[in-house]
């Protein structure tokens, strides 16, 4: 073995050769082994895990992160979207919010403002105390939930739509089973699908200045879940934060039903999420 000295005195000139070709011979045998493992096969079964951070570095980076109320309704319109037709016919049908209430005149009402911006020919349908499962009426005795009457309007063979945004939910917290409004929401954006085959249909959810927008979550969870059945967009007002302590006194009219200001309000973050649909 040959020993380098740190006091700077020079070896014998074999000694030097020696060394010489022994360390090229080391150098070699190196870049001949990393040249080996440079074209192995592929990882074994042991290694997925690393294949997959590479996949999706963001969710690696952060293993911790909660996604916040906007990001929920943003991944939301992300994952589903709408193809707009070369002609697009709208309709909206809602409750008492696509029927304006709250606001001072019809035309200020979020459905007649979105109507307007979009430029679409449009029928409007709103009917107060009507939800996805909730047929009117103090006992739900009306028999008007949404499915009913999209029967109803798809019985006029002039107006057939490509395009449909249920709007509500409100007064489907009536409701004390979520499964029965999940199942109603799916069931009435399916049946617009067989009434108007190729219809576009975007579920907009319940939304209402606070607090009484706090006590929607549960049905509102109901509803997304059911339009996710269906697979449809929701746009999710409620966990998208619309309405919030500090903006719903300027927004809200009695407690439940924004004012002209509220529903204008709702309109402009409606088109913003229609523009990510859309896009």
């Amino acid at each position: 073995m040959c020993r380098v000295t740190r006091n700077g005195s020079r070896l014998s000139g074999t000694k030097q050769e020696w060394i010489k070709y022994a360390a090229l011979l080391v150098l070699a045998v190196v870049a001949f082994g990393v040249a080996g493992i440079a074209l192995a096969g592929p990882r074994s079964p042991e290694e997925p895990a690393a294949a997959l951070e590479a996949v999706t570095p963001t969710a690696a980076a952060t293993p911790t992160a909660s996604p916040t109320p906007t990001a929920t309704a943003t991944a939301t319109t992300q994952r589903l979207g709408v193809q707009l037709p070369a002609e697009p016919v709208l309709l909206i049908l809602g409750d008492s919010y696509t029927v304006s209430e709250g606001a001072a005149r019809t035309d200020q009402g979020w459905a007649y403002l979105v109507a307007g911006a979009l430029g679409y020919p449009t029928n409007i349908d709103g009917e107060p105390g009507t939800g996805f499962a909730w047929g009117g009426g103090a006992q739900d005795e009306l028999g008007l939930e949404y499915e009913a009457r999209l029967q109803t309007i798809a019985e006029d063979p002039a107006f057939v739509p490509n395009l449909l945004i249920l709007q509500g939910g409100q007064n489907d917290s009536l409701i004390a089973d979520p499964e029965e409004i999940k199942a109603a929401t799916a069931q009435t954006i399916e049946a617009a699908r067989r009434l108007w085959p190729g219809v576009q249909v975007v579920v907009l959810g319940p939304t209402a200045p606070q607090p009484f927008a706090g006590e929607l979550r549960a049905t509102n969870g109901a509803i997304r879940a059911g339009a996710e059945t269906a697979k449809a967009p929701f746009v999710d007002a409620a966990e998208g934060g619309w309405f919030t302590d500090a903006n719903s006194p300027g927004y809200d009219f009695d407690g439940g039903h924004p004012n002209a200001a509220g529903h204008a309000h709702i309109a402009e973050k409606f088109l913003e999420a229609w523009a990510v649909l859309t896009a």
